[in-house]
Formats: C-alpha cells, structure tokens, sequence
C-alpha cells in the first residue's frame, strides 16, 4: 500500500486526519456522522445534506468537533487536499495520507501524479470559486460526471466562454454539481468560496444522489454601464451629465434586441436603426445646431452631422461591449466607426455613410 507523508499542524483540523483504504470502485463511508454534532450546521440548512457526505467519505471534517465553520473560505491547499481525497476515494486506490512538510506536499505530490490541477503560486491563501472548480474539476473523470443538465454554451452570464475557468465550470454545471446562486446560473467566479458551498460541491461530487439538474433562465439584457463605456469621453463630447444619460436610455432601445447576435448582426442592426432614423425624419442633418456632433443630439434634439451619428453609431457599440475607433474625430471630413472582428478584420459601421461592412483597406471607406 501506497504511503504519503505529511504533516498538519493547526491546518489539520479542517480536514479528518487520516483516511483508510477506500474500497475499489467506488466512495466507502469512514465516518459517522450524527445530525446536529456541528452546532453550525442544522438539519435545515441548505447544505447539511452536503456537509454529512463530505463528513462522511472523509473529505471534509469540522474545525472542532461540534463546530464546522461553514462560513469560513478554503485555501487553495484545502482545495488540492479535497481534490486529492475526492479522487482516491473515487478510484479506490488505498492511498493513505500521513504526514509531511509543508503538511499539504504530498498531496501536491498526488495531485501531480494523478492529473489534478495543483501548481499554484501560493497555497495558503484563499481560493475563488472559478479556481475552486477548476481543480475540483479535474479530480474526477467524464464517467464520474455525466451531463444532467446540459447547459447552452454562453448561458452562465458571468462566465465568458472563453474564460480559462469556463471548461471547467460548465462540467460541473452540466453535471449537477454547480447550479448558480440564482435562477440564470450566476457564478460568481471571483468571490471567495465558503466552507459550506465547497462542502456542497463536494457532497454533489461524492454522491450522485444530491447533484441537482437545471434549466437556467435568459438573464436580462444589460448594457454596459454608462459609467464604464469604454470611448466614454469622446462620446460624451459637450453633454451633461443628465442630457448623456437620456442618449443612453434611448440608444438602449436600439441595442437590446441585437443583445444576442453575432457581431455582424449587431453592426448591421446598428446602422439600418439609425439610417431609419435619418430616412424618416426622426433626424436631420445639422453641422450648427446645438448637440450636432454628440449622441444626444442624433437620439433626443433630432440634429446631427456625419460626427453625431458616428458618435450614437458608437454610443451602441460601447453598450454592447464592442469596441471601435473614431475616425476622423474632430475633423471636417466624413467620419465613421472603425469595428475590429472577431477574426482580425475590420468593419466599417456608418449609417450617415450608407455602409457597414469589410473595411476594403485600413482607413477605406468604399463610398467617400
């Protein structure tokens, strides 16, 4: 039998101190767990199901023995220690850990061995619910976790797909493990995660019994705060700070249906709303009237130049999150947004200009 040896300390006491051969095959419980022995943790609180498994198969235990602490964060250690227990036990393979220095090396030994996420820069030292599920993650194989839920990529709003975590996070949803903190799977990445949602995690992962399958719901759209626009200061231009925010609630009507699209879409949503604006009346051109080179001016007075409508045509894109480049700011001359693709293109984006599409060459516009 395979030993591993380390040493605990103070630390020790989050964890059980040791953990007996695990029967082949599957999870074998070495604890007894009675209801109410932790006075933190009543039968009615949202994870006492989870804390008793973790309890249970020797992956968690109390700061004491009558209090859990379920209020308290994990360390990225306690996080390795619980991926490494959760792994053992799951394959059965009667690994024993003791004692050691640091008291948490040999299960960075283990981890390493065994494929789990472990090398990090500092171990003592509190760890966010995105690191937490991606080392938790990798303790168990697909088998281990087969998908109950089924998330659609880009459902989770706080989860960018591209995220180093975003694997890794829609596993443990669609397995159940992960549900969110609210009714459209917010995650939270950032946060600290808690004793009492780590032992939830782990519940879930141990017993299969108390994973939890869901529909999440469309978060509703919002646009990128006023505040945090990122040409914020060039589209402001000469505006109040009232007369800004009425521009921004009404360009909100514009941006909102083309919240879901693809970036092409949106630009194009984009450019047919305000050339209709123009065609029907709603605007006329201007180069003197007041407002004539801000977004307030084009969505609220009515009036604007080829400068104004450059400015709402960005006004919208910062809403969504796109950038874009003025061209031409402050010049008399014809100017539009400048929109980098996804694919390392450039767009054109001009509804004054009648064009939104490929930029034929850098700083082209096919019409002027």
């Amino acid at each position: 039998m395979k030993k591993i040896i380390s040493c605990f300390a103070a630390t020790a006491l989050i964890f059980s101190l040791s953990i007996p051969a695990l029967a082949a095959g599957g999870f074998e419980k070495v604890n007894t767990y009675t209801p109410g022995q932790f006075t933190d943790v009543p039968a009615d609180l949202w994870c006492a199901d989870n804390v008793q498994t973790a309890y249970e198969y020797g992956i968690m235990g109390g700061k004491s023995d009558t209090y859990f602490d379920t209020a308290s964060s994990v360390t990225v250690a306690q996080t390795i220690v619980m991926a490494c227990r959760l792994h053992s036990g799951y394959t059965g393979d009667g690994t024993e850990f003791s004692s050691g220095s640091p008291w948490y090396q040999p299960y960075l030994d283990y981890a390493a061995d065994n494929g789990i996420l472990w090398k990090y820069d500092a171990y003592d030292v509190p760890i966010s619910r995105a690191g937490f599920a991606m080392i938790l993650s990798s303790a168990l194989p697909d088998e281990a976790l087969p998908v109950i839920s089924n998330i659609e990529e880009g459902a989770i709003p706080d989860v960018p797909v591209d995220a180093s975590y975003a694997e890794a996070v829609y596993r443990l949803y669609d397995a159940g493990v992960l549900t969110g903190n609210d009714s459209y799977g917010t995650f939270a990445p950032f946060s600290y995660i808690t004793r009492g949602a780590a032992a939830a995690l782990i519940g879930r992962m141990a017993d299969a019994s108390l994973r939890k399958a869901v529909t999440l719901e469309k978060a509703p759209f919002q646009p990128v705060a006023i505040s945090q626009l990122q040409n914020r200061s060039s589209l402001k231009k000469s505006c109040t700070d009232a007369e800004f925010q009425a521009a921004y609630d009404a360009a909100r009507q514009v941006v909102e249906p083309l919240a879901d699209l693809s970036r092409e879409e949106q630009l194009y949503g984009i450019a047919v709303a305000l050339r209709y604006m123009a065609d029907s009346g709603q605007v006329t051109y201007s180069t003197s009237a007041p407002h004539y080179n801000d977004p307030y001016g084009y969505f609220v007075t009515g009036v604007s130049s080829c400068a104004g409508c450059t400015r709402a045509t960005g006004l919208c894109l910062n809403m969504l999150g796109i950038p874009y480049e003025h061209v031409n700011e402050n010049q008399w001359s014809h100017q539009w947004c400048r929109v980098p693709m996804p694919d390392g293109s450039y767009w054109i984006c001009d509804a004054y200009g009648l064009y939104c599409g490929p930029e034929p060459a850098p700083y082209q516009h096919p019409v002027f």
